[in-house]
């Protein structure tokens, strides 16, 4: 589906528009202004592929937030599942030497963007378990609220 910016409340449902539809999902508000997500066809569509249509965007936009949407102290953190994986083997073999009482050195890692990158070494265990907890969290609020959005749609709106 395609990002349409427009000044309209949310309005989830298909439009007749002479021999075209047009089907609207979601409203949301990003730094150009409102906007909803929507599909332009020339026949109508069946119930089942605006389904399709209409979750396939909600998981795209599920994993953009989970992506892109992440800050620790003011710093965008790119959690790619590779960056994932990553924080959380080194977690782990720093809570393993933690507890046993190993030395290790906490890591540092490139937060920010490319264009804007800032290398942050966490100064302890404590500041690296709290990051840890944070971007898990993180996740995990964004996958709800994903879910959540899909069990509000009220399909009856996509029926001509």
């Amino acid at each position: 589906m395609k990002k349409n910016y427009c000044n309209a409340e949310r309005f989830d449902g298909i439009k007749k528009i002479g021999n075209s539809y047009i089907v609207t999902y979601g409203f949301g508000e990003d730094e150009q202004g409102k906007y909803h997500f929507e599909e332009l066809f020339s026949h109508e569509p069946t119930l089942d592929y605006i389904k399709f249509l209409v979750l396939e965007q909600i998981n795209t936009n599920t994993q953009q937030k989970i992506t892109s949407g992440f800050k620790w102290k003011d710093m965008l953190v790119w959690l790619s599942e590779a960056n994932q994986l990553n924080y959380a083997r080194d977690f782990a073999v720093a809570y393993c030497c933690e507890k046993s009482g190993e030395h290790y050195s906490l890591p540092t890692y490139k937060f920010g963007t490319d264009d804007e990158p800032t290398y942050y070494t966490f100064e302890n265990f404590e500041e690296f378990k709290q990051f840890s907890k944070a971007w898990a969290l993180h996740i995990s609020e964004t996958l709800r609220a994903g879910w959540y959005e899909k069990s509000i749609i009220d399909w009856t709106g996509y029926s001509i």
